[in-house]
């Protein structure tokens, strides 16, 4: 680590958002199991502690995997695919704590087109390979 004049310790960007993806990551399983305990303690009932768990594990993973991103040596290209990944379940958590309305259709229409362009960019990819038996 290096110091700054100050005398407090400077932490290089890619590593700061190394570690920070470590700690939404393990706040992300935590959170998912929060969500089975809890499913397995109300027989799978729709509870607010259901909403609440799936939704921010979720947020958690996705924005474990942004940041992550930022961490990593890589394409521009890959690293916009795999934001847009993490975006999309950041979104799609954020749609389950929305009410119905504009604003969580929004979000669940845009994590669908998310999603099949995501998908879509894979097939592609090993179509044009001719990968097959």
């Amino acid at each position: 680590m290096r110091s700054n004049n100050a005398g407090t310790a400077s932490v290089p960007p890619a590593r700061f958002f190394f570690r920070l993806s470590t700690v939404l990551f393990v706040f992300a399983v935590a959170t998912m199991l929060t969500l089975l305990v809890s499913d397995a303690l109300h027989a799978l009932a729709p509870t607010r502690m259901h909403r609440c768990a799936g939704a921010f594990s979720l947020i958690l993973i996705g924005t474990s995997y942004v940041t992550l991103q930022i961490s990593l040596r890589q394409s521009s290209a890959k690293k916009l695919k795999a934001f847009l990944l993490g975006v999309a379940f950041v979104l799609w958590g954020a749609g389950q704590l929305l009410p119905p309305g504009f604003f969580a259709t929004a979000a669940d229409t845009t994590v669908m087109v998310i999603f099949m362009v995501d998908l879509s960019l894979i097939i592609l990819e090993h179509l044009k390979r001719n990968q097959y038996e």
